[in-house]
């Protein structure tokens, strides 16, 4: 721009050179005119003669002027010979230098300005450069841009205020508003730590809770709760040890209330529920010789006979015959009753195994003895107990070990034979 402002003087100057030449060319053509009064044919042909070299010397100068010109080849230049030669040759091709020139310095001004907002890289700098160059070729990339930068600080603003608070709800917003954000693989390793550690904390709380606690209980909630936990493995070792002593002192609980009945009953089930207890072996040994004694001390009797008696008082009372079936049964439930009474004999008084087994009943039954010290215990118990306050109380029932059936006909049996010695005069106790 600076050189076409120096070139007008130059231009303006040749200009009215040319212009004087001109005018000085007329005037003295006017002056020999005057003197010499040409004819009308002379004067015609010397106006033409004039014009020609006019014409000449215009495209003499316009010639010059666009030489001029391109030779600058700046958009003053090009504006300056337009001026001047607003009809001449080159006017057209001058115009589009000049749109050619202003359009290559729009573009350089465009660049440069795209160029220091790149540079700046700031937001307020593709914003000014969308001021100046609304249709730049840049445009829609400052746009972009400012979006990008505006996304940005959005994004650093809210991992700082997620960092700050440092609570797993925070992170876990993060992420969810900037799912591509700059800092979203940090933001889950740090929710990853932080349900780590909430996992470790309510492991060691649950585990000193159970620890407190000390239960078997307790222990088994922690490990159903904490399957994979830091004290899984000790919480098992308590389990153990607790079931362990639970084991030993059920043990010899049980070991202690059959040594306080002092049966065979209560040592044979002491072993049948501690088959591995650590009194087994005496509890056997006990409950075979109080068995010996027990067989030792319960007198026998001929069962054959008595079941083979009762069958036929039952023939005679009710018809029929007796069949092996009824006598097996009164058998069975003979024995099972001697079995009985040697089980319990502890538990019974010598009061009552006096008045009770008696051998010199006719037909004595081993049924007829365990109803007899059965109900003799157990009314001395009632007794024991109403003196205490204890009750209610029901009427002693015969074992269900005994064939009922066995019974009754043993009674009916009796009941016959006692008859028959009434009839005969004879009475037997």
């Amino acid at each position: 721009m600076t050189g076409d402002l120096r070139q007008q003087p130059r231009c303006a100057g040749r200009i009215a050179f040319l212009k004087l030449a001109v005018v000085a060319v007329i005037a003295g053509a006017a002056l020999m005119s005057a003197c010499s009064q040409p004819s009308d044919s002379q004067q015609t042909a010397a106006q033409q003669q004039q014009q020609a070299a006019d014409e000449q010397t215009r495209k003499e100068a316009d010639e010059k002027a666009w030489a001029d010109a391109e030779k600058t080849g700046t958009v003053a230049a090009y504006t300056a010979y337009l001026q001047n030669f607003g009809a001449g040759a080159h006017v057209s091709e001058a115009s589009q230098r000049i749109v050619a020139l202003n359009e290559q310095a729009r573009k350089a001004a465009d660049e440069k300005a795209w160029a220091d907002a790149e540079k700046a890289g700031t937001a307020a700098a593709y914003t000014a450069y969308i001021q100046n160059f609304g249709g730049g070729a840049h445009a829609a990339q400052a746009r972009q841009r400012i979006a990008e930068l505006s996304r940005k600080e959005a994004d650093d603003k809210a991992w700082a205020d997620a960092a700050r608070a440092g609570t797993a709800a925070a992170f876990t917003a993060y992420t969810q508003n900037f799912s591509a954000g700059a800092h979203v693989a940090e933001a889950r390793q740090r929710l990853a730590a932080l349900d780590e550690q909430a996992r470790k904390d309510a492991d060691d709380k649950a585990w000193a809770d159970a620890d407190k606690a000390g239960t078997a209980a307790a222990f088994t909630g922690y490990v159903q709760k904490f399957g994979s936990g830091a004290h899984v493995a000790e919480a098992r070792q308590r389990l153990a040890a607790l079931d362990d002593q639970a084991r030993k002192e059920a043990d010899e609980k049980a070991w202690a209330d059959a040594l306080r009945a002092g049966t065979a009953g209560a040592f044979t089930g002491y072993v049948q529920k501690f088959g591995s207890g650590a009194h087994v072996a005496e509890a056997r040994k006990r409950a075979a010789a109080l068995e010996t004694q027990g067989r030792r001390e319960v007198p026998s009797i001929d069962i054959q006979k008595t079941c083979q008696a009762a069958a036929g008082a039952m023939v005679s009372l009710m018809g029929g015959t007796t069949t092996e079936q009824d006598v097996n049964a009164c058998l069975d439930s003979e024995q099972k009753a001697r079995d009985q009474i040697i089980k319990d004999r502890a538990t019974y008084s010598s009061a009552d195994k006096k008045q009770c087994m008696r051998t010199d009943n006719y037909l004595p039954s081993y049924v007829e003895w365990l109803t007899c010290l059965e109900m003799e215990r157990d009314v001395r118990k009632m007794q024991r107990e109403d003196q205490f306050g204890a009750g209610p109380w029901t009427l002693p029932k015969v074992r269900p070990t005994i064939n009922p059936a066995a019974i009754r006909q043993s009674q009916r049996g009796r009941e016959r034979a006692s008859s028959r010695r009434k009839g005969s005069g004879l009475e037997i106790y």
